[in-house]
């Protein structure tokens, strides 16, 4: 079952983990050829305002703190003193992982950067104190790591693993572990590369993490988000809180932003993690700080406020259909930047973390997800964040796919199934055996034909299912068959249908008759050719089908369109665009659960 908020107890702290803020030595000068560089030291500034006006004990900096490297001499210690008189303002304590523009890079092959040396230790302590350390807060011990000297071969390598080693087993609590590079991008067996950790370093740290039972991993250094889960570890890459990086785009199948030099300045992707540590774990929510910009002596920009992540979330009011491949793998090419001789294989998390922001848990995928082995262990990251899977599909599966749905039942909520209602007598002596082996709630959808559309319409030779009110005899029909395992029927709203009187008078007949309603609200027109690209009508739409949300007895609502549809049938907009950034939906959704 999906983790919700009583599996998680009281909340004892929270703390902030920021990443990547690479401060130059002056306000508006940077030893980089990209622009947007030289808006690090505002960036920073309004992201430390930002903390100072959250509930939290500390903060917790993954390194890249700065952006001329240790071999740079005066511009490095001119910008530390630059980034310390900036972070002079918080009122939390704070502690630093070194990161490669801080201490020196990891020991890569072929990459363009210098790796740590003695020397470049000995600049980052003299500025900054010590490259790795560990502190505790509450129950949970911190270990912080200097990820730079993994396979380095340096003296301090074997000292900082040694170390590393007895942290772990003389800790009896919980541990997170912080480190500047990550361990691995997309899987812990993929090929070194610039961005993740060589071999034989990752597994060493890996096996240590699984063997002593780390509840969670921090990185940052790759600028984007990315989160994974090891045996019983949450495993989170952070972004930036001054630039993206911008090889990465590749994965979003879309042009960059307008104005954002490539991907570079694409300033939703820029912020920081709050983190609620509660008796039985733990939550991660981001905060967006759109690269917002605070210069010496300017107002602080107003707050913005952070809905429950779907495990804290005990109200949800909507869920999202997963057109869209959410597990895809995309592979980034050799960019001529930092990596020129392979290609990286990641994964586009920015649709998950839309759907963790909004408090969204219902969400549906179709029943052959769970034939393809990488999205089925996908599930269970899904379910430890809260999310509840809900299959859909067309027909009685066959018997492999009942056996997959069966093994696979812990982590999904229920099955909506697609019927022609003409066979519906004939599969009745099925549903015994569906529940038997599969032993999950269905929903049925009524699969809709020619006979449906109004007298005159256009023909429009596409798939039409649910139910709509008028279907009293159909649904006076299995009410009362009382199949096994069925317990709802699955209702189409679409863009010209009213929403309050529809979903109200929905919840009503299906409770009158013992039922319950799953109601697909849709973001586009009836006409497969035409787009719909009014965010005004879908949001005014949207809020008041939330407003409904908590008076209904047996519905649930989910909305169709998650990411934006550009191309093909029905054009139309999402809660977030192509690149994965939040439309105005997103916002209507996630100001919805925040008042919940």
């Amino acid at each position: 079952m999906s983790r919700n908020r009583n599996d998680l107890g009281e909340q004892l702290f929270a703390f902030a983990v920021i990443s990547d803020t690479h401060v130059n030595p002056d306000e508006d000068i940077c030893n980089s050829p990209f622009p947007v560089n030289a808006r690090a030291n505002r960036r920073f500034r309004h992201v430390i305002a930002d903390l100072n006006r959250r509930d939290i004990d500390f903060v917790v900096h993954l390194g890249d703190l700065l952006h001329p490297v240790p071999e740079t001499g005066d511009l490095y210690a001119a910008a530390a003193n630059t980034y310390r008189a900036i972070e002079a303002d918080l009122r939390v304590p704070i502690t630093h992982v070194p990161g490669n523009h801080d201490i020196g890079d990891t020991a890569v092959k072929g990459a363009p950067a210098s790796p740590s040396t003695e020397a470049t230790i000995e600049a980052w302590t003299k500025e900054f104190g010590a490259q790795y350390q560990a502190f505790s807060h509450g129950d949970v011990r911190f270990i912080l790591l200097n990820a730079q000297l993994i396979n380095s071969g340096l003296p301090d390598e074997a000292r900082q693993a040694q170390w590393f080693e007895a942290e772990l087993a003389a800790t009896d609590t919980r541990v997170m572990v912080m480190l500047h590079h990550p361990l691995y991008l997309c899987f812990p067996e993929e090929p070194d590369h610039y961005d993740n950790t060589d071999q034989p370093g990752r597994d060493w740290i890996l096996g240590l993490i699984e063997r002593h039972g780390v509840e969670a991993m921090f990185a940052g250094h790759a600028h984007n988000f990315w989160y994974d889960r090891i045996g019983e570890t949450d495993y989170y890459l952070a972004p930036s809180t001054c630039f993206v990086r911008q090889d990465y785009s590749e994965m979003l199948r879309v042009t960059p932003p307008d104005g954002s030099e490539f991907g570079r300045d694409d300033k939703a992707k820029l912020g920081y993690f709050i983190v609620s540590v509660f008796e039985k774990g733990h939550t991660v929510r981001f905060v967006r700080t759109y690269g917002t910009e605070q210069a010496a002596g300017d107002n602080t920009a107003p707050l913005r406020n952070l809905a429950p992540t779907p495990a804290e979330n005990a109200a949800p009011l909507i869920g999202f259909d997963l057109r869209q491949n959410w597990a895809e793998i995309s592979e980034v090419p050799p960019s001529g930047g930092l990596d020129e001789f392979d290609r990286k294989h990641v994964r586009n998390d920015y649709p998950l973390l839309a759907l963790i922001e909004m408090g969204v848990r219902d969400i549906r995928i179709p029943l052959a997800d769970l034939r393809d082995p990488m999205r089925r262990q996908r599930l269970c990251a899904l379910n430890h964040l809260g999310f509840r899977p809900t299959i859909f599909g067309f027909g009685i599966p066959s018997d492999a796919d009942l056996a997959l749905i069966g093994s696979n039942r812990e982590y999904l909520r229920d099955w909506e199934m697609t019927i022609d209602w003409a066979s519906l007598n004939e599969l009745q002596s099925d549903f015994s055996k569906l529940q038997d082996l599969a032993g999950l709630p269905i929903y049925l959808s009524r699969m809709r034909s020619k006979k449906d559309l109004p007298a005159g319409a256009l023909y429009f030779h596409v798939i039409n299912h649910g139910f709509t009110q008028t279907d009293t005899q159909q649904l006076d029909e299995l009410a009362a068959m009382n199949l096994p395992g069925v317990s709802g029927a699955v209702f189409r709203l679409g863009s010209q249908m009213p929403v309050v009187e529809t979903i109200s008078g929905v919840d009503m007949m299906m409770s009158e008759r013992g039922l319950r309603a799953s109601i697909h609200m849709r973001v586009s027109g009836d006409n497969p050719a035409e787009p719909h690209r009014d965010h005004t009508e879908t949001c005014a739409r949207f809020k008041a089908a939330l407003e409904i949300g908590p008076s209904l007895k047996t519905t649930r609502l989910f909305c169709d369109t998650l990411v934006d549809n550009d191309r093909g049938y029905f054009p139309r907009m999402g809660a977030i665009d192509r690149a994965g950034n939040p439309n105005r939906l997103f916002e209507v959704i996630r100001a919805a659960h925040l008042i919940t």
